[in-house]
């Protein structure tokens, strides 16, 4: 939409006096204080009304540019890597303003290798309490074959890869309260691993859930053919005595 046709209010009552072509060619096209008067005798469609909507906006961001950018240089700062101690990653979306429900849902991300645990049984017992929360680290066949490294990235480097810890909450109305209680929850989970007086050595992880999300990723082959036979089994079956027939 050209816009030259967004008239001030100055040049729509000017209209009447010096003609409808007269005034659209004095108008500038940055003018904000537009109007939806059109010199026509007819009324414009809705597609071209949401047309000419558009066409404002895009103009009101252009003068932002041209008078507020220079403005923001002040605030400008250097970017500054996390540290070795900043392993929590929590992450927030929002619609720009819109409502949404999704807007208030907040995921806590940490690598299980950075929490302060005492011991190996304290790892396992945390691995166990928080359940599906926790996604295993990926076996070494598929690490060079995943694209979505984010949870990978913030595992601490020269230490063992115990799988990454994640929190998410929606139950609230605010971002932040749903931050405060996956802040919670970890504390509670960090507490409760470190208490030696049940470790739970004795029960073995449910890695079923890992091993769905592999499935429907496609990361993870469903059918198993004999590459993945274990060779292990092999030898203990050739070093086993052959049993020989009873005499009848």
């Amino acid at each position: 939409m050209n816009p030259n046709f967004l008239l001030s209010v100055e040049n729509v009552l000017s209209v009447a006096s010096r003609g409808a072509r007269n005034a659209v060619k004095e108008k500038h096209p940055l003018d904000m204080t537009a109007s939806m008067t059109q010199p026509f005798d007819f009324g414009l469609t809705r597609p071209t009304i949401m047309k000419m909507e558009k066409q404002r906006q895009l103009l009101h961001y252009l003068r932002l540019e041209q008078i507020q950018f220079k403005d923001l240089v002040a605030f400008r700062k250097p970017f500054t890597p996390p540290t070795s101690k900043q392993v929590i990653q929590v992450r927030h979306q929002h619609y720009q303003g819109e409502d949404h429900p999704a807007a208030r849902k907040v995921v806590l991300t940490v690598p299980v290798a950075s929490l302060p645990l005492k011991n190996a049984a304290a790892v396992h017992k945390l691995q166990l309490l928080a359940g599906a929360r926790w996604e295993p680290p990926l076996p070494e066949a598929l690490r060079a074959k995943s694209f979505k490294g984010k949870e990978r990235s913030l595992q601490p480097e020269g230490q063992e890869d115990r799988g990454t810890l994640k929190i998410a909450c929606e139950l609230f109305p605010a971002s932040r309260m749903n931050e405060k209680w996956c802040s919670d929850t970890l504390d509670k989970l960090l507490s409760e691993a470190n208490n030696a007086k049940d470790t739970f050595a004795d029960v073995p992880l449910d890695l079923r859930n890992a091993r769905a999300k592999l499935l429907k990723s496609r990361k993870l082959r469903k059918n198993i053919s004999l590459a993945q036979f274990p060779q292990e089994w092999l030898a203990a079956a050739q070093a086993a005595p052959t049993p020989t027939a009873g005499k009848a």
